[in-house]
């Protein structure tokens, strides 16, 4: 039926890029990373299974999702574009932790300022408060 198409490696990315944003649109970077490491070992025999089982109901919803479901068995039967959808994944975990990180740096900065002007502000009231006390006493 849809067997015998070939991807491109544009298609491919195209593939990968798409679950890709749909895995970190629903925050699901973990779980996502946990199951395709799991499956990635029988990602192959699992692609064929699939395929055994849904290749007599796929005309019925249209050749569109057909050749879509087509496409991504052929994508993702394969260890290499699991594992690079993997990648992907990490690497944004990693840009994400980075900036976080930094984030909270700058936060932790801008309270140590905040902390010594405060400080410094308190240390001007008293010593304001040194002054006016000698100035009253000499007065009376």
């Amino acid at each position: 039926m849809f067997w015998d198409i070939e991807l491109t490696p544009e298609e491919i990315e195209e593939t990968l890029q798409a679950t890709y944003d749909k895995i970190i649109y629903y925050k699901m970077e973990t779980m996502a990373i946990l199951t395709l490491e799991s499956i990635k070992p029988w990602s192959y025999v699992g692609g064929e299974l699939l395929r055994a089982a849904l290749a007599p109901i796929m005309p019925a919803f249209g050749e569109s999702l057909g050749l879509t479901s087509e496409k991504m068995l052929q994508v993702f039967e394969k260890r290499e574009n699991i594992e690079r959808l993997i990648q992907m994944i990490e690497e944004s975990l990693q840009k994400e932790e980075a900036e976080r990180r930094a984030k909270k740096k700058e936060e932790k900065a801008e309270k140590e300022e905040q902390k010594k002007r405060d400080q410094a502000l308190k240390d001007a009231l008293k010593e304001a408060e040194k002054k006016n006390r000698k100035n009253w006493f000499k007065k009376t």
